[in-house]
């Protein structure tokens, strides 16, 4: 028997799931599940609106900047994300290539939050970055 996302997601209670913009339908996961909150990763205008359209309740647009999980793909940047922020009303958060050095960028450009994990895990001091970026959050948005 197969088993997806959301299945385990109910079971254990979670609140909800992100999806791949490849994997299964924001709609059909939204039919099936309807007490989940669900995200949907995107790439593009179309994407997003496509996503809102579909039910989602959020999505998460990238990669904004350069990243070492990207190495080679040109980054969508900062009036990317705004654009995208522009044609939906979902919320949106950014992600990749976020650091407390540009995290207040990214919400001016309209993004409801971010998703960080090289930022924190690649720090100096990885506890800082993290507080520092949890304090730009709770300023800006």
């Amino acid at each position: 028997m197969e088993r997806s996302l959301s299945d385990v997601a109910v079971v254990f209670g979670v609140k909800g799931v992100q999806l791949a913009h490849h994997s299964l339908s924001v709609r059909k996961v939204k039919h099936h599940f309807p007490s989940l909150s669900i995200g949907c990763s995107v790439h593009s205008i179309a994407e997003a609106m496509e996503a809102e359209e579909s039910g989602a309740d959020y999505c998460i647009y990238g990669h904004v900047f350069a990243t070492g999980s990207k190495v080679g793909v040109p980054p969508r940047g900062i009036e990317s994300l705004r654009s995208v922020v522009n044609h939906v009303n979902i919320p949106v958060i950014a992600i990749s290539g976020i650091h407390s050095n540009n995290a207040e960028q990214v919400l001016k450009a309209g993004a409801q939050g971010i998703a960080v994990m090289l930022a924190v895990f690649f720090a100096d001091d990885p506890v800082s970055e993290a507080k520092k970026l949890a304090k730009i959050v709770k300023k800006m948005v």
